[in-house]
This record gives C-alpha cells, structure tokens and sequence, in this order.
C-alpha cells in the first residue's frame, strides 16, 4: 500500500513515515524541497498543478496530511491559513477522485474555544469549537470538510494535535528557549508559569498519526499526551535535569487570551486507536536537552 505523506520534513513527520515503513507500507513524501529519489516528490502543494500531478501520477492509496503554515509567532494568523486550507481540500478531493482508501490529516487544539478553558477540565472532542485565531478557524473548517466526506462513507480521520516538545524545535519556542538558557548557565525568563499544558513528545505524535491511519477510525480525536503540567513545573525540570543556570518566573507578562488550562482528553487514542506514548514528561525533556547540547557545541 503506496501512502503519502505530506509535511514529511517537519517535526512529526518523519516519525510517521519510519513508523509506516517499519509497518511495511510503501512511503511518499513530498515537498518544496528535499531528495530527489523516486520516493520524495519536489513541489508546492499550495500548486494546484502539483497537487494534480502528483495525485494523477503516484496515485497513493493513503494519505497523512501533516504540512501546514508552521512559521513560528507567525502562522496563527498568517494570511496564507486560507491558502492553505484551500490547498488541502483540494488534495483530499483529488485522492478520493483517483480512487484512495484511507486518509489522516493534523488538526489543532487551536480549533476548540479557549476562553472556556477550566481548571482541571480536559479538552474533549466533542467540545466547543470557536477558534481565536485564523490559524485554528482555517484548520476547524477543512475538519468540518472531513466531517462531510466522512458522513458519505469516507475513511478518514482528524488528529486535534495539542502541545509538542522534541529535537528540532523552533529555539524560541518555550522548552527550547528555557533549555538554551539554562544550557548556557543563564536564568530563563519566563511568564508566571502557572498556565497548564499537555506536552507530547514529537516523536510519540508521528508515531500516533501512523497508529490512527493503520485504525478504522473514522472522525475527530486529540493527539496528545493527557498529561498536565504547568509551564513552570516543566522549567524547573528542564533546571533540575540540566543542573544549572535559573528559572525566573513572572519576569514575563502571562498573555490576556492565555487558556489556563490546556489538557487534552486522550480516551479514543488510548482506548479505540490502542496507541500508548514512549515518552513521559521527563524522559521527551531529556531529549530535547540533549539535542540542544549537541547543536550548540
């Protein structure tokens, strides 16, 4: 079975693809740039002249939809959300078209109501949606499309993805930023950290996305860790495992629109999909030190 997998060079996505090829599937991944072997397509899938070639030349069987606008402090209202809302429809509709059988494509927590957020309430699937950026609105209304297709007896899924941690990180990013910091013998400033997050290491998430495609599941699930944390607790381990440097909290402002709490519930991923995390909160944090120790020799 030929699978193709969008967004391969990105943060989850190369977990996917070792995890598929480690399941026996045939991979393809595609993207502006990369290898030039016959198994990695070069183009734009904001191209519809792309997007048409590829689906009328490879035709995959499967399909996981992981490329998205990513550019830190800029895609949540990033004009091109709509581009690329746009794009993946048409993708979807284009491998439906050519005879397809199974597909994923990554969601946000972003899609939910953040402004409801309660302590101690995890996020389900079936709570309200109302996205506060344009980022979560365009990604809300291709899950609505899926939904449609879906209802007319479509195989597909859509992962809600919450909070990552892991190698690679864009620096400024809140475990990258308080790692470096603390690598370097500084004190890492942060806000007052009592805001709760579910972190999920990137690796687990990939590798979460192939188990969901290898399911008949169809319909909306969290991808997360179900774990809660709060932002200052994960500071002082990243200090405590780094063992110098300090973590100051309330240095920076906390964000108006910051949802207190941010929790996936992780039910249907644990229990329908079967899915079980490699990583707990420490052991992804002790990866992500050694990554930055590695680099910034």
């Amino acid at each position: 079975m030929k699978v193709l997998v969008t967004g391969a060079n990105g943060l989850i996505g190369s977990h996917t693809c070792r995890a598929l090829l480690a399941s026996g599937y045939d991979v393809l991944t595609c993207g502006r740039s990369g290898s030039q072997s016959s198994s990695h397509q070069v183009g734009d899938l904001l191209d519809p002249d792309f997007r048409s070639r590829i689906m009328r030349d490879e035709r995959p069987d499967g399909l996981i939809h992981l490329a998205w606008q990513t550019k830190h402090g800029y895609f949540w209202n990033a004009p091109d959300n709509a581009d690329w809302r746009v794009a993946s429809i048409d993708l979807l509709d284009r491998f439906l078209e050519i005879g397809g059988t199974r597909a994923v494509l990554a969601g946000s927590c972003a899609e939910y109501d953040w402004t409801i957020s309660e302590i101690g309430k995890k996020t389900c699937e079936t709570d309200a949606c109302v996205p506060g950026t344009l980022y979560g609105q365009e990604k809300l209304k291709l899950a609505r499309h899926c939904q449609n297709l879906i209802d007319q007896g479509s195989s597909i899924a859509w992962g809600r993805l919450f909070l990552l941690c892991g190698p690679g990180e864009y620096p400024a990013r809140f475990v990258p930023a308080v790692t470096k910091a603390l690598l370097a013998g500084e004190t890492a400033k942060m806000s007052s950290g009592k805001q709760v997050r579910d972190f999920m290491h990137v690796a687990d998430a990939g590798t979460a996305f192939a188990s969901v495609f290898e399911s008949t599941f169809k319909g909306i699930l969290n991808v997360a860790s179900g774990e809660a944390h709060s932002l200052l607790s994960v500071a002082n381990s990243v200090q405590q495992l780094v063992g110098r440097g300090q973590v100051s909290a309330g240095t920076l402002p906390d964000r108006p629109d910051d949802p207190p709490y941010l929790v996936a519930d992780t039910s249907i991923l644990h229990d329908t999909i079967g899915f079980e995390s490699k990583y707990n909160l420490i052991s992804a944090l002790k990866s992500c030190i050694e990554w930055w120790r590695s680099h910034e020799a």
